[in-house]
């Protein structure tokens, strides 16, 4: 028999187990979509630790990294056809870079603002 979350059992371990058997189970749709909606609801609650922090350092580094060294290349192979290149680059994709920006920000906004009327 399935309960409803409303309904309070006696056991809290109870509670407990199943609620972490569900979330191991993960093989058919329901459960699939629930972990998935689990996962993005807690994506941005928790704060950063020191280990995230230089994960996105060195994150960072390396892509700028590239970046700096894509730009010297440029610079020695000469201006024009890498120039011409770059152009098309950042004209196809910036503005899928930014839709996605601008979707997860709504989406977030949406999230916390739904919490927030609870």
């Amino acid at each position: 028999m399935i309960r409803s979350r409303m309904t309070r059992r006696a056991h809290p371990a109870e509670d407990w187990a199943q609620d972490i058997d569900a979330r191991q189970r993960n093989v058919v749709f329901p459960d699939t979509v629930q972990n998935e909606a689990r996962f993005w609801r807690n994506l941005g609650n928790q704060s950063w630790t020191p280990v995230t922090k230089v994960g996105l350092a060195l994150l960072g580094l390396f892509v700028f990294g590239l970046l700096v060294r894509f730009i010297i290349a440029v610079v020695q192979v000469g201006v024009a056809p890498a120039l011409r290149f770059i152009v098309v680059l950042f004209l196809i994709w910036g503005p899928i870079f930014l839709a996605i920006a601008w979707a997860t920000r709504r989406a977030l906004r949406n999230i916390s603002l739904s919490k927030r009327k609870r």
